[in-house]
């Protein structure tokens, strides 16, 4: 059963033995099914997020965001080259934070990004907002596919 845990996190308990038992069975391509199911949550998630930035900043980190496809979770990229600031995009920062730069010598520094929201329920701010929104229709997409899966493993 997929639910939210504390970390903000869709957990689906039994993911792993399920995998292991498909791939037993797969010549009916049920690894596949399942590799979709990660792919279609992950991209409920990349399309809430793009759609709950608000800054230039947090549009061109969230323009950076893909769903990945594989069988063991469902996974959100982004970031990279294209995007070195995303992080501080999505989580903020200490503001005012004295620092030193061999160029600039001392300074206070992270005012770039908003405030840093700690690491709980309000953490983010678009895409662990998304997560958190979507938690109900991840769970839905979770439970289609596992009745899809069930069925062309179990046909009678």
């Amino acid at each position: 059963m997929a639910r939210l845990s504390s970390a903000d996190t869709v957990r689906v308990k039994g993911l792993d033995e399920l995998r292991r038992e498909l791939r037993k069975l797969d010549d009916k391509g049920l690894t596949a099914e399942l590799k979709q199911a990660n792919y279609d949550a992950a991209t409920l998630v990349v399309e809430g997020a793009q759609g709950k930035a608000s800054t230039r900043m947090e549009q061109a980190a969230a323009s950076t965001l893909t769903a990945s496809r594989a069988a063991a979770r469902a996974a959100v990229n982004f970031g990279g080259s294209r995007a070195p600031f995303a992080m501080g995009a999505e989580f903020g920062a200490g503001q005012n934070v004295a620092r030193t730069g061999a160029v600039r010598g001392s300074f206070l520094g992270y005012n770039q990004f908003k405030a840093h929201r700690g690491s709980g329920a309000n953490a983010g701010y678009f895409l662990w907002p998304a997560v958190r929104d979507k938690t109900p229709q991840i769970v839905e997409t979770y439970g289609d596919a596992m009745e899809r899966i069930a069925s062309k493993a179990f046909p009678n």
